[in-house]
């Protein structure tokens, strides 16, 4: 946002003031509890076990259901499954003779809220695909009682898991168990959870509890029963604006994911165009967990900046911008530039009017590059460095195979 023009964060700050001062007035609804887990002073990332492979899984790799530096879950439409390619390449996956793999930023696992009958097979066939390729597939233990699907994963409320013991029969065909949570449930029915066989978690708050602060008391209670399960944090966003949902849930589960707690994500906005995939994975990166590209600092272009920031890094970004773990400083002059790029990999830096140094890390290792070539040898920087990757052209749709 520091590139914009300053009248553009105009949207951007109303928005957060409206939603600050409703916070302000708007009751929490959760039961009162004291944190002895999340301390502001220092931070501390709750880590959860992820899946293993056991014996049984048969040609299903449970291990894909979840990433270690943060998992992106995406609810996904029946209709959905008609459309393949178009479902594929939403999700992030490469493709190749027509079929899904796992890329750096493909979704990790979906959610199906209604499952495909038996004899839809063009349907049925799509899922097997994404299983082949790693993705793992969830749905509501219902949902799979009335059409089983191999390999799959069933969502169960804790309140029925409390209800049986903690020993649910899983669906046919169906090989973990995700347990949802709503922040309604007893102390004791969360604090059960740490004797309970379950591939992740769903913390997925109802209304009309607040989110950030009904999660807060669930990961409390998780602490304290020393429950290793992955949490997914999973919010429904009814704005229509692509603005306001950025922002909100930047507000609602970054606020949750900068202080350790969470181990992935699935937003859903039904009301809205957004990608929703893009917008989880910079969510991820953005709370220091999973790095997919390449990582931006600029500085808030003051008067003292020595060229056109906005432009300048737009183009840095459409060239170098598919760099996962490469983080690169464009900074407008050299008074502040070298002290807030410290963190950097790379830097671009104005030294002069119409001239540009670049540095690695914090040395400045060319000096008064004329700006029209201060990009090509940025690039060139990169490359020397071992850094480079080129970028891959987008693959020819290809018909599914049959």
């Amino acid at each position: 946002s520091l590139t914009e023009a300053p009248e553009l964060e105009m949207g951007p700050c109303r928005i957060l003031r409206d939603a600050s001062q409703l916070a302000l007035v708007t009751p929490s609804h959760v039961p009162a509890y004291h944190e002895t887990f999340r301390d502001i002073t220092s931070f501390d990332k709750r880590r959860g076990v992820l899946p293993e492979q056991r014996e049984g899984d048969g040609d299903f790799d449970m291990r894909g259901l979840l990433h270690r530096d943060g998992s992106v879950l995406m609810r996904v439409s029946k209709a959905s499954l008609t459309s393949p390619y178009a479902l594929y390449t939403a999700l992030g996956c490469k493709m190749a003779v027509g079929f899904p793999f796992k890329d750096i930023a493909t979704v990790d696992s979906i959610v199906l809220d209604e499952l495909p009958a038996l004899d839809e097979e063009d349907a049925r066939t799509t899922i097997s695909r994404l299983q082949t390729a790693g993705i793992g597939i969830l749905a509501k233990r219902a949902a799979l009682d009335a059409a089983p699907l191999a390999g799959a994963v069933a969502i169960v409320d804790l309140v029925d898991v409390v209800a049986a013991g903690g020993k649910i029969a899983l669906p046919q065909g169906a090989l973990r168990m995700a347990v949802r949570i709503d922040g309604t449930e007893s102390d004791a029915a969360v604090l059960s959870l740490a004797g309970v066989d379950a591939a992740m978690l769903i913390l997925e708050i109802a209304a009309p509890l607040s989110r950030v602060h009904g999660s807060r008391r669930v990961f409390e209670l998780l602490a304290r029963s020393e429950c290793q399960t992955p949490a997914i944090l999973a919010s429904v966003f009814e704005t229509d604006s692509g603005e306001a949902l950025t922002i909100n849930v930047g507000i609602q589960m970054g606020a949750l994911l900068v202080d350790g707690l969470g181990d992935g994500v699935m937003v859903s906005a039904p009301n809205t165009q957004v990608d929703l995939r893009p917008l989880s994975f910079a969510l991820l990166q953005g709370s220091r967990m999973r790095n997919t590209k390449t990582e931006f600092v600029s500085c808030p272009s003051c008067g003292r900046t020595l060229f056109d920031l906005q432009t300048v890094t737009a183009e840095i970004a459409a060239r170098t911008g598919h760099l996962p773990g490469v983080a690169i400083a464009v900074m407008g002059c050299i008074v502040n530039g070298p002290g807030e790029m410290a963190d950097a990999d790379f830097g671009y830096v104005g030294g002069a009017p119409g001239k540009i140094d670049l540095y690695v890390g914090k040395e400045v290792v060319k000096r008064a590059i004329p700006m029209e070539q201060a990009c090509e040898e940025l690039v060139g920087l990169i490359k020397e460095y071992g850094r480079w990757k080129d970028k891959e052209e987008a693959e020819v749709a290809e018909a599914v195979a049959v």
